[in-house]
Protein backbone atom coordinates (compact mmCIF):
# COMPACT_ATOMS: atom_id res chain seq x y z
CA UNK A 1 0.00 0.00 0.00
CA UNK A 2 1.43 3.20 -0.79
CA UNK A 3 1.74 5.70 2.21
CA UNK A 4 2.08 9.69 1.82
CA UNK A 5 3.80 11.40 4.66
CA UNK A 6 4.77 14.97 4.66
CA UNK A 7 7.29 15.54 7.41
CA UNK A 8 7.70 18.72 9.96
CA UNK A 9 9.45 19.50 13.05
CA UNK A 10 7.55 18.50 16.53
CA UNK A 11 4.95 20.63 17.34
CA UNK A 12 2.95 21.75 20.41
CA UNK A 13 -1.16 21.37 20.09
CA UNK A 14 -1.51 24.40 22.62
CA UNK A 15 0.40 26.64 20.08
CA UNK A 16 -1.60 25.65 17.10
CA UNK A 17 -5.06 25.29 18.67
CA UNK A 18 -4.38 28.16 21.87
CA UNK A 19 -8.62 28.78 21.70
CA UNK A 20 -9.71 25.01 21.89
CA UNK A 21 -6.96 24.00 24.23
CA UNK A 22 -8.88 26.42 27.11
CA UNK A 23 -11.99 24.35 26.87
CA UNK A 24 -10.26 20.74 25.61
CA UNK A 25 -7.13 21.27 26.71
CA UNK A 26 -7.38 19.44 30.23
CA UNK A 27 -8.93 16.66 28.38
CA UNK A 28 -5.84 15.36 26.68
CA UNK A 29 -2.99 13.24 28.26
CA UNK A 30 -0.51 15.10 26.21
CA UNK A 31 0.18 19.04 24.31
CA UNK A 32 2.86 18.01 22.29
CA UNK A 33 2.47 16.10 18.84
CA UNK A 34 5.75 14.27 18.22
CA UNK A 35 4.68 12.46 15.01
CA UNK A 36 6.39 13.19 11.64
CA UNK A 37 2.91 14.31 10.05
CA UNK A 38 -0.85 15.65 10.73
CA UNK A 39 -1.84 12.41 8.34
CA UNK A 40 -0.85 9.46 6.66
CA UNK A 41 -2.33 8.68 3.79
CA UNK A 42 -3.02 4.93 2.45
CA UNK A 43 -4.59 3.44 -0.33
CA UNK A 44 -6.15 0.05 -0.70
CA UNK A 45 -9.02 -1.65 -3.43
CA UNK A 46 -12.24 -2.99 -1.85
CA UNK A 47 -13.22 -6.43 -1.85
CA UNK A 48 -16.13 -5.81 -4.73
CA UNK A 49 -14.59 -3.51 -6.48
CA UNK A 50 -11.39 -2.71 -8.27
CA UNK A 51 -11.53 0.89 -7.42
CA UNK A 52 -9.34 1.89 -5.24
CA UNK A 53 -9.66 4.15 -2.01
CA UNK A 54 -7.46 6.57 0.05
CA UNK A 55 -7.96 6.89 3.33
CA UNK A 56 -6.36 10.29 5.49
CA UNK A 57 -5.72 8.57 8.81
CA UNK A 58 -4.84 11.42 11.23
CA UNK A 59 -2.13 11.02 14.11
CA UNK A 60 -2.97 9.76 17.62
CA UNK A 61 -2.36 13.23 18.87
CA UNK A 62 -4.38 15.02 16.67
CA UNK A 63 -6.90 12.45 16.49
CA UNK A 64 -7.32 12.61 20.29
CA UNK A 65 -8.28 16.73 19.96
CA UNK A 66 -10.16 15.87 16.82
CA UNK A 67 -12.87 13.39 19.21
CA UNK A 68 -12.87 15.97 21.63
CA UNK A 69 -14.05 18.79 19.76
CA UNK A 70 -16.54 16.41 18.04
CA UNK A 71 -18.25 15.35 21.42
CA UNK A 72 -18.25 18.65 23.17
CA UNK A 73 -18.71 21.11 20.33
CA UNK A 74 -19.89 19.67 17.58
CA UNK A 75 -21.95 16.65 18.45
CA UNK A 76 -24.81 18.92 19.80
CA UNK A 77 -25.54 20.58 16.62
CA UNK A 78 -28.16 18.12 14.97
CA UNK A 79 -28.04 17.28 12.00
CA UNK A 80 -31.52 16.67 9.76
CA UNK A 81 -33.97 14.10 10.26
CA UNK A 82 -33.40 12.68 6.63
CA UNK A 83 -29.72 11.91 7.75
CA UNK A 84 -29.72 8.41 8.38
CA UNK A 85 -26.02 7.59 9.12
CA UNK A 86 -23.54 9.24 12.12
CA UNK A 87 -26.36 9.84 13.64
CA UNK A 88 -27.43 8.25 17.04
CA UNK A 89 -30.51 6.29 16.90
CA UNK A 90 -29.94 5.50 13.42
CA UNK A 91 -29.23 2.49 11.41
CA UNK A 92 -29.44 0.79 7.89
CA UNK A 93 -32.41 -0.69 9.06
CA UNK A 94 -34.38 2.58 10.04
CA UNK A 95 -33.24 3.51 6.35
CA UNK A 96 -34.95 0.97 4.63
CA UNK A 97 -37.86 0.82 6.97
CA UNK A 98 -38.59 4.46 5.79
CA UNK A 99 -39.11 3.05 2.55
CA UNK A 100 -40.47 -0.20 3.26
CA UNK A 101 -43.22 -1.54 0.58
CA UNK A 102 -43.13 1.18 -1.70
CA UNK A 103 -43.75 0.80 -5.14
CA UNK A 104 -40.81 2.63 -6.93
CA UNK A 105 -37.91 3.61 -5.61
CA UNK A 106 -35.02 5.94 -6.81
CA UNK A 107 -31.42 5.57 -5.66
CA UNK A 108 -28.29 7.30 -6.52
CA UNK A 109 -24.96 7.55 -4.75
CA UNK A 110 -22.81 11.08 -4.35
CA UNK A 111 -19.72 10.65 -6.50
CA UNK A 112 -16.73 11.00 -3.72
CA UNK A 113 -18.87 12.07 -1.11
CA UNK A 114 -16.03 13.05 1.53
CA UNK A 115 -13.59 14.11 -0.38
CA UNK A 116 -16.35 16.62 -2.00
CA UNK A 117 -17.18 18.63 1.16
CA UNK A 118 -14.25 21.38 0.46
CA UNK A 119 -13.33 23.76 3.16
CA UNK A 120 -15.20 26.41 2.00
CA UNK A 121 -18.32 24.39 2.75
CA UNK A 122 -16.84 23.69 6.42
CA UNK A 123 -16.42 27.21 6.85
CA UNK A 124 -19.90 28.13 5.75
CA UNK A 125 -21.58 25.50 7.75
CA UNK A 126 -19.68 26.71 10.90
CA UNK A 127 -20.88 30.35 10.61
CA UNK A 128 -24.82 29.07 10.14
CA UNK A 129 -24.78 26.13 12.48
CA UNK A 130 -22.15 26.99 15.56
CA UNK A 131 -22.58 30.99 15.42
CA UNK A 132 -22.53 29.87 19.62
CA UNK A 133 -18.74 30.01 19.22
CA UNK A 134 -16.28 32.65 18.62
CA UNK A 135 -14.91 33.42 15.12
CA UNK A 136 -11.62 32.63 16.53
CA UNK A 137 -12.51 29.06 17.33
CA UNK A 138 -14.63 28.52 14.12
CA UNK A 139 -11.25 29.08 12.93
CA UNK A 140 -9.60 26.86 15.23
CA UNK A 141 -12.03 23.94 14.24
CA UNK A 142 -12.02 24.83 10.75
CA UNK A 143 -8.14 24.01 10.47
CA UNK A 144 -8.48 21.05 13.13
CA UNK A 145 -11.32 19.02 11.13
CA UNK A 146 -9.50 20.13 7.36
CA UNK A 147 -6.63 18.91 5.62
CA UNK A 148 -5.51 19.96 1.77
CA UNK A 149 -8.60 22.19 1.68
CA UNK A 150 -10.97 19.51 1.87
CA UNK A 151 -12.53 16.80 4.65
CA UNK A 152 -10.10 13.93 5.38
CA UNK A 153 -12.15 10.23 4.90
CA UNK A 154 -10.74 8.90 8.22
CA UNK A 155 -11.32 11.18 10.86
CA UNK A 156 -13.58 11.08 13.17
CA UNK A 157 -14.58 14.24 13.12
CA UNK A 158 -15.86 14.01 9.17
CA UNK A 159 -18.93 11.67 9.20
CA UNK A 160 -20.88 14.56 11.48
CA UNK A 161 -19.54 17.47 10.01
CA UNK A 162 -20.25 16.00 6.18
CA UNK A 163 -23.98 15.63 7.66
CA UNK A 164 -23.47 19.20 8.67
CA UNK A 165 -22.75 20.59 5.45
CA UNK A 166 -25.84 18.79 3.90
CA UNK A 167 -28.20 19.73 6.04
CA UNK A 168 -29.95 22.53 3.85
CA UNK A 169 -29.85 19.80 0.58
CA UNK A 170 -31.54 17.39 3.12
CA UNK A 171 -34.05 20.04 4.17
CA UNK A 172 -34.30 20.69 0.06
CA UNK A 173 -34.96 17.20 -0.84
CA UNK A 174 -37.34 16.15 2.49
CA UNK A 175 -39.42 19.74 1.22
CA UNK A 176 -39.77 18.63 -1.98
CA UNK A 177 -40.82 14.86 -1.22
CA UNK A 178 -43.21 16.44 1.16
CA UNK A 179 -45.12 18.35 -1.23
CA UNK A 180 -44.84 15.42 -3.99
CA UNK A 181 -45.43 12.54 -1.51
CA UNK A 182 -42.49 11.01 -1.87
CA UNK A 183 -40.06 9.54 1.15
CA UNK A 184 -36.61 10.99 1.01
CA UNK A 185 -33.49 9.59 2.88
CA UNK A 186 -29.93 9.59 2.49
CA UNK A 187 -27.16 7.80 4.48
CA UNK A 188 -24.28 9.05 4.49
CA UNK A 189 -23.64 9.00 0.94
CA UNK A 190 -26.25 6.55 -0.86
CA UNK A 191 -29.48 8.84 -1.51
CA UNK A 192 -33.00 6.76 -1.37
CA UNK A 193 -36.28 8.24 -2.58
CA UNK A 194 -39.41 6.26 -2.68
CA UNK A 195 -42.83 6.98 -3.99
CA UNK A 196 -45.78 5.51 -5.73
CA UNK A 197 -45.18 6.84 -8.72
CA UNK A 198 -42.30 6.98 -11.49
CA UNK A 199 -43.47 10.30 -12.63
CA UNK A 200 -42.62 11.67 -9.06
CA UNK A 201 -39.25 10.14 -9.15
CA UNK A 202 -38.37 11.53 -12.46
CA UNK A 203 -38.79 14.86 -10.99
CA UNK A 204 -37.42 14.36 -7.65
CA UNK A 205 -33.87 13.34 -9.37
CA UNK A 206 -34.15 16.17 -11.22
CA UNK A 207 -34.25 18.28 -7.82
CA UNK A 208 -31.37 15.89 -6.42
CA UNK A 209 -29.03 17.25 -9.41
CA UNK A 210 -29.71 20.64 -8.91
CA UNK A 211 -29.40 20.38 -5.11
CA UNK A 212 -25.86 18.77 -5.84
CA UNK A 213 -24.90 20.48 -8.12
CA UNK A 214 -24.91 23.84 -6.07
CA UNK A 215 -22.71 22.21 -3.75
CA UNK A 216 -20.36 21.35 -6.42
CA UNK A 217 -21.54 17.86 -5.87
CA UNK A 218 -22.24 15.38 -8.64
CA UNK A 219 -24.45 12.00 -8.66
CA UNK A 220 -22.55 8.42 -9.72
CA UNK A 221 -24.47 7.80 -13.09
CA UNK A 222 -23.10 3.91 -12.61
CA UNK A 223 -24.84 3.81 -9.14
CA UNK A 224 -28.48 5.35 -10.20
CA UNK A 225 -31.33 3.28 -10.81
CA UNK A 226 -34.83 3.55 -10.80
CA UNK A 227 -36.73 0.81 -9.93
CA UNK A 228 -40.21 -0.28 -10.89
CA UNK A 229 -42.98 -2.66 -8.75
CA UNK A 230 -41.70 -6.07 -10.39
CA UNK A 231 -38.25 -5.18 -9.68
CA UNK A 232 -36.37 -5.94 -5.87
CA UNK A 233 -35.95 -2.74 -4.51
CA UNK A 234 -33.01 -2.61 -1.85
CA UNK A 235 -32.21 0.03 0.12
CA UNK A 236 -28.87 0.01 1.83
CA UNK A 237 -28.45 -3.54 1.29
CA UNK A 238 -32.03 -4.45 2.48
CA UNK A 239 -34.60 -5.68 0.38
CA UNK A 240 -38.01 -3.53 1.13
CA UNK A 241 -40.25 -5.65 -1.01
CA UNK A 242 -41.89 -7.62 1.80
CA UNK A 243 -44.85 -6.96 4.99
CA UNK A 244 -40.89 -6.21 6.83
CA UNK A 245 -37.67 -5.63 5.83
CA UNK A 246 -35.08 -8.53 5.35
CA UNK A 247 -31.49 -8.79 4.35
CA UNK A 248 -31.14 -9.65 1.13
CA UNK A 249 -31.72 -13.66 -0.17
CA UNK A 250 -27.89 -13.77 -1.36
CA UNK A 251 -26.56 -12.80 2.45
CA UNK A 252 -29.58 -15.72 4.08
CA UNK A 253 -28.16 -18.29 1.61
CA UNK A 254 -24.78 -17.16 2.57
CA UNK A 255 -25.46 -17.01 6.21
CA UNK A 256 -27.23 -20.65 6.08
CA UNK A 257 -24.50 -22.42 4.43
CA UNK A 258 -22.12 -21.22 7.07
CA UNK A 259 -23.96 -22.46 9.71
CA UNK A 260 -24.73 -25.78 7.75
CA UNK A 261 -20.94 -26.10 7.80
CA UNK A 262 -20.27 -25.44 11.04
CA UNK A 263 -22.98 -27.76 12.45
CA UNK A 264 -21.41 -30.31 10.28
CA UNK A 265 -17.63 -29.83 10.33
CA UNK A 266 -17.18 -27.80 14.04
CA UNK A 267 -13.83 -28.32 14.31
CA UNK A 268 -13.00 -26.98 10.45
CA UNK A 269 -15.11 -24.09 11.27
CA UNK A 270 -14.14 -23.07 14.35
CA UNK A 271 -12.14 -20.10 13.68
CA UNK A 272 -15.35 -18.86 11.53
CA UNK A 273 -17.69 -19.15 14.83
CA UNK A 274 -17.17 -15.10 15.26
CA UNK A 275 -17.90 -13.93 11.49
CA UNK A 276 -21.20 -16.43 11.52
CA UNK A 277 -22.79 -14.88 14.75
CA UNK A 278 -21.82 -11.76 13.43
CA UNK A 279 -24.25 -12.53 9.94
CA UNK A 280 -26.81 -13.79 12.92
CA UNK A 281 -26.54 -10.61 14.73
CA UNK A 282 -27.07 -8.71 12.00
CA UNK A 283 -29.89 -10.66 11.02
CA UNK A 284 -31.49 -10.46 14.38
CA UNK A 285 -31.29 -6.50 14.58
CA UNK A 286 -33.01 -6.21 11.06
CA UNK A 287 -35.54 -9.23 11.34
CA UNK A 288 -36.07 -11.01 14.94
CA UNK A 289 -39.23 -12.57 13.41
CA UNK A 290 -37.72 -14.44 10.82
CA UNK A 291 -38.64 -18.11 11.51
CA UNK A 292 -35.35 -19.11 9.64
CA UNK A 293 -32.99 -16.94 11.68
CA UNK A 294 -34.63 -18.79 15.02
CA UNK A 295 -33.82 -22.41 13.32
CA UNK A 296 -30.53 -21.38 12.58
CA UNK A 297 -29.93 -19.69 15.99
CA UNK A 298 -31.22 -23.41 17.78
CA UNK A 299 -28.42 -24.87 15.14
CA UNK A 300 -25.73 -23.03 16.85
CA UNK A 301 -26.26 -23.53 19.69
CA UNK A 302 -28.49 -20.56 21.27
CA UNK A 303 -31.55 -21.30 22.47
CA UNK A 304 -32.75 -17.94 24.09
CA UNK A 305 -31.93 -16.17 21.24
CA UNK A 306 -33.89 -18.56 19.20
CA UNK A 307 -36.69 -18.79 21.81
CA UNK A 308 -36.65 -14.45 21.30
CA UNK A 309 -37.36 -14.67 17.80
CA UNK A 310 -40.10 -17.17 17.54
CA UNK A 311 -42.04 -14.92 20.45
CA UNK A 312 -40.99 -11.89 18.06
CA UNK A 313 -42.51 -13.53 15.34
CA UNK A 314 -45.72 -14.70 17.26
CA UNK A 315 -46.16 -10.94 18.05
CA UNK A 316 -45.60 -10.00 14.37
CA UNK A 317 -48.27 -12.60 13.73
CA UNK A 318 -50.68 -12.05 16.67
CA UNK A 319 -50.75 -8.18 15.48
CA UNK A 320 -51.28 -8.88 11.88
CA UNK A 321 -54.36 -10.66 12.60
CA UNK A 322 -55.90 -7.96 14.90
CA UNK A 323 -58.71 -5.64 12.93
CA UNK A 324 -58.04 -2.20 12.32
CA UNK A 325 -59.29 0.22 14.32
CA UNK A 326 -61.02 2.02 11.57
CA UNK A 327 -62.87 -1.20 10.26
CA UNK A 328 -66.11 -1.86 12.43
CA UNK A 329 -65.99 -5.64 13.59
CA UNK A 330 -68.38 -8.26 11.71
CA UNK A 331 -71.54 -8.52 13.11
CA UNK A 332 -72.63 -11.38 14.46
CA UNK A 333 -74.93 -13.29 11.81
CA UNK A 334 -78.26 -15.18 13.70
CA UNK A 335 -79.28 -18.47 12.37
CA UNK A 336 -82.01 -18.76 10.03
CA UNK A 337 -84.08 -21.75 10.17
CA UNK A 338 -83.90 -23.88 6.61
CA UNK A 339 -87.80 -23.38 6.39
CA UNK A 340 -88.01 -20.27 6.53
CA UNK A 341 -89.21 -18.25 3.94
CA UNK A 342 -86.24 -16.04 2.01
CA UNK A 343 -87.13 -12.61 0.70
CA UNK A 344 -86.08 -12.70 -2.54
CA UNK A 345 -83.07 -10.09 -3.14
CA UNK A 346 -83.86 -6.85 -4.89
CA UNK A 347 -82.62 -6.50 -8.64
CA UNK A 348 -79.94 -3.50 -8.84
CA UNK A 349 -80.66 -0.30 -9.84
CA UNK A 350 -79.26 0.86 -13.15
CA UNK A 351 -79.18 4.67 -14.34
CA UNK A 352 -80.80 5.78 -17.45
CA UNK A 353 -78.19 6.83 -19.88
CA UNK A 354 -78.41 10.89 -20.29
Amino acid sequence: MPFSIKKREKTKLRDRFPVLWQVLGDLLANETCYCASDYNSFTFKARRSRKSRTIDAPCPHLKALQRQALNILLAPVVVHEAAMAFAPGKSIAMNARCHLGATHLYSTDIRSFFTSVSRVHVKEMLATRVKYLSVEAREEILDLVTWNERLPQGAPTSPHIANLVMFSFDELCTDMATRVGATYTRYADDISISSTSADVLLQMQKVVNMGLGALGMEPHPEKTRHLGPNQTKLVTGLDIGGSHIRPTRAFRKKTTALVRMSVKYPAEMEKHQEVIFGYLAFWYDVDPGDPQLANLLWQMGQPREASRAKATRQKQIGMMSKPSPTTPPPKEQQAVPLNAERKPSKPPVTKPDV
